[in-house]
């Protein structure tokens, strides 16, 4: 188990762990990385209308920068196959084998402690203005009430490998920043749930180049779209 061993801390739509056995420059790439990579796809697509088109760009921004694909697996099923539970429910009932299950398994235990303590912390508020689709319409007057949910969820291991699960659903109606634990029904779900899985890894022959520009392209965008989960920690 990697309790008490993983860092905790949200990047724009994405939850990030790291283990704490990395290198703070491994650390700090796949932070950046993930940040920046969302921001190119975001510049090019519209992540809640368009979200498989975001999501190939992020895909093909990663490998840009060194990301490797070493596996991947899509998944596209009627809630009612999952059941009733939590986004994490889900994930893990189709959990393929290459993902890491123990850093799963703990995230959703640190996610979970840092909602517990520190429930209305910056955060979960951050995460949900990425991740939860925004309840406005562009013809005055109409009146929508579901909303798409668009987030990534990733584990960097011991072995400085990357996961990520792309989790992408609707609603039908508005969720609260606790959504991620929040009981999810079938039947409050429009079409499917659609989760994408890939194992990456970032090499660093490739991505030194990028570090410092990358690095500076972000300096003033940290501090708005990355925040530390408060109270993650065993």
């Amino acid at each position: 188990m990697h309790q008490g061993m993983i860092e905790t801390r949200i990047s724009a739509g994405c939850l990030l762990f790291m283990h704490r056995d990395c290198t703070e420059t491994q650390k700090s790439d796949i932070a950046d990385c993930v940040l920046y990579t969302q921001l190119a796809a975001t510049k090019k697509h519209e992540r809640f209308a368009a979200t498989p088109a975001w999501n190939e760009t992020w895909l093909a921004a990663f490998t840009r920068f060194g990301g490797v694909l070493k596996a991947h697996e899509a998944i596209s099923c009627p809630a009612l196959e999952l059941g009733p539970g939590s986004v994490w429910a889900w994930m893990k009932i189709r959990l393929p084998l290459f993902m890491p299950s123990d850093m799963v398994f703990e995230g959703e235990s640190a996610a979970w402690r840092a909602l517990s303590s520190h429930p209305a912390q910056p955060a979960f508020d951050l995460l949900a203005a990425q991740v939860l689709e925004p309840m406005t319409t562009a013809i005055p007057g109409e009146i929508r009430i579901e909303q798409k949910v668009a987030m990534q969820i990733a584990f960097l291991d011991e072995n400085a490998a990357l996961s990520v699960v792309l989790v992408t659903f609707t609603h039908r109606l508005p969720l609260k920043n606790d959504f991620l634990f929040e009981p999810l029904l079938p039947a409050d779900i429009i079409g499917n749930v659609e989760l994408r899985f890939y194992s990456l890894r970032l090499m660093d022959l490739v991505y030194s180049p990028f570090r410092q520009k990358i690095s500076q392209a972000l300096e003033d965008r940290r501090p708005h779209l990355v925040s530390a989960l408060e109270g993650a920690e065993a």
